[in-house]
């Protein structure tokens, strides 16, 4: 896997690049660092004629920044580059994903309109990750994995219930408030969960077609992950769903990464 990570010297891009090395150490991939001067912001300033030699210096001081945290990192025998650019940030790196052939771009919220025309996943970080959950207490065996991708990363958890209603007749009223009940109850379970790991977690409720309501919700609260299960011996909606959507990548702009709740129980 090549990742490409935005360094600005920000806190979040300082998370951004540890989880992009971890990642790629992880993957036994290659990592891009990126860093853009946006000299054009220095065209007709008004703050004095030393503003853009001092936000060079800032800047080169934040590749300094970049490459000690790499070196800390122990990033020996991994593949990683830093490159300095000029120009608009968005830009560039749509650039130099396309050039690289990157697989996953990672970057601070502040760069989000990247998602817009990438033809690869942008992860933002820190972001929201996104878990959809049905009425089955499943995920409550791979919990782990989501708690160590928000702590990595510094997200937020959003919890999406989704309630299957096509799958109920008319005459299914009973059946399908019990699968609400179920499904609520899932959540406060996980939830609870979450929250004793002092994560900042929130709940929302949806009725619908599962792979609708997952990319409804993840434009909405723009999700930087969705953790989907990968299914077990008896495949469930949200199986379905994670199939429908990594077949159909065109019509998803952030990773989903698949839980083995089958496997961990």
């Amino acid at each position: 896997m090549k990742i490409l990570t935005i360094y600005d010297g920000t806190i979040q891009s300082k998370i951004a690049l540890s989880y992009g090395l971890r990642e790629a150490k992880a993957k036994s991939g290659e990592l891009v660092v990126l860093q853009v001067f946006q000299s054009s912001l220095f065209v007709d300033y008004d703050a004095g004629p030393r503003a853009e030699e001092i936000a060079r210096a800032e800047a080169a001081r934040h590749l300094r920044d970049a490459k000690t945290l790499i070196q800390e990192a122990g990033s020996q025998g991994l593949a990683v580059r830093v490159l300095s650019k000029e120009g608009d940030t968005v830009e560039e790196a749509l650039r130099i994903a396309s050039s690289e052939q990157i697989d996953l771009i990672l970057t601070p919220p502040r760069y989000k309109a990247i998602m817009k025309n990438a033809a690869v996943p942008v992860r933002l970080v820190p972001g929201t990750i996104l878990v959809p959950v049905d009425n089955s207490d499943t995920l409550l065996a791979d919990m782990d994995r989501i708690i160590d991708e928000a702590k990595a990363t510094g997200s937020k958890v959003l919890l999406l219930g989704i309630v299957p209603v096509h799958l109920y007749s008319v005459e299914e009223k009973k059946e399908l408030e019990q699968v609400k009940k179920g499904t609520v109850a899932t959540i406060k379970k996980i939830k609870s969960v979450l929250s004793e790991q002092k994560l900042d977690v929130s709940e929302v409720i949806r009725s619908g077609y599962p792979d609708e309501e997952i990319l409804k919700v993840a434009e909405e609260c723009s999700a930087s992950l969705i953790m989907l299960p990968a299914g077990g011996k008896t495949p469930s909606e949200l199986t379905k769903a994670a199939s429908i959507l990594l077949d159909e990548p065109d019509r998803v702009h952030m990773p989903i990464q698949l839980l083995h709740p089958a496997e961990a129980s």
